[in-house]
């Protein structure tokens, strides 16, 4: 949630705290207490005694007096979530197993839903010169409009997928009509696939990761050039994979679906 959608409701101590850190971007790495007071709107104090928490915590640091990056506790909290969250525990045989079949260039990632909005928690990337695309990972791709989210909202229950597109495009029906066919086909095929789309020569081809409770926790997708790319193939060894993913995790732990309140 970004610091201007927050605002016009009453917000908790821990999202104006977390607001902080949504100002953080490629495109503005550095940030001083008084421009996040103009960014957010709120007073010097309360934005210092935010920006203390956040350094105490190790979330940012300041490179020179008075001006902050986003700091090493991120990555230290992104380790944990590498070695700690089932669905990339289990994932990690089946990928394997893929890396054989496909060499390369391409990414075999994972992704789960954010923000109302799809993002890659797990890549592997495989042999030869690949540009990155919409699904890099840590990148907020849309949720509607590309096979991983396609992937997702195939397996969830229509109302849920409604309601996630409404906060996307809440008046265009006809958008809407057209995404229930593609997640109608994507539930027949067991896959969904995007040839140029978002990203123009490469080739998505996703499928959900499902659990045995009957929720979604992700989608495993193979991102290939477009030329040559054998859709229905790697549909059907993302099936066999997703399936083995799905069996390993119940087996060995729990995992909690994708979709949540917020």
């Amino acid at each position: 949630m970004s610091p201007a959608s927050l605002r016009g409701r009453t917000e908790t101590s821990s999202e104006k705290t977390l607001s902080v850190m949504d100002l953080f971007t490629p495109e503005r790495p550095e940030w001083t207490v008084e421009a996040a007071c103009d960014a957010l709107s709120l007073s010097e104090s309360t934005v210092y005694r935010y920006f203390r928490s956040l350094a105490a915590a190790g979330l940012i640091f300041s490179i020179r007096p008075g001006r902050y990056l986003l700091g090493p506790g991120i990555v230290h909290y992104d380790r944990q979530l590498r070695t700690s969250d089932p669905l990339l525990r289990a994932a990690e045989p089946s990928i394997l197993q893929l890396t054989e079949i496909y060499r390369g260039p391409g990414t075999i990632f994972i992704s789960r839903i954010y923000r109302d909005h799809i993002m890659s928690m797990h890549e592997f990337r495989l042999g030869g010169r690949f540009a990155e695309g919409t699904y890099g990972r840590g990148l907020l791709a849309p949720m509607f409009g590309g096979a991983p989210g396609l992937a997702i909202l195939a397996f969830l229950e229509v109302r849920t997928a409604r309601s996630l597109f409404q906060k996307h495009a809440p008046a265009d029906e006809g958008e809407w009509l057209q995404i229930k066919r593609r997640m109608r086909a994507a539930r027949a095929s067991g896959y969904a696939a995007g040839v140029d789309e978002p990203d123009r020569g490469i080739t998505y081809v996703s499928v959900p990761v499902l659990q045995d409770q009957g929720g979604v926790a992700g989608s495993l997708s193979l991102a290939l050039p477009s030329e040559g790319a054998d859709v229905a193939l790697a549909g059907k060894r993302l099936i066999r994979a997703a399936s083995q993913i799905a069996q390993w995790a119940a087996s060995h732990a729990s995992y909690d679906p994708v979709v949540s309140d917020h």
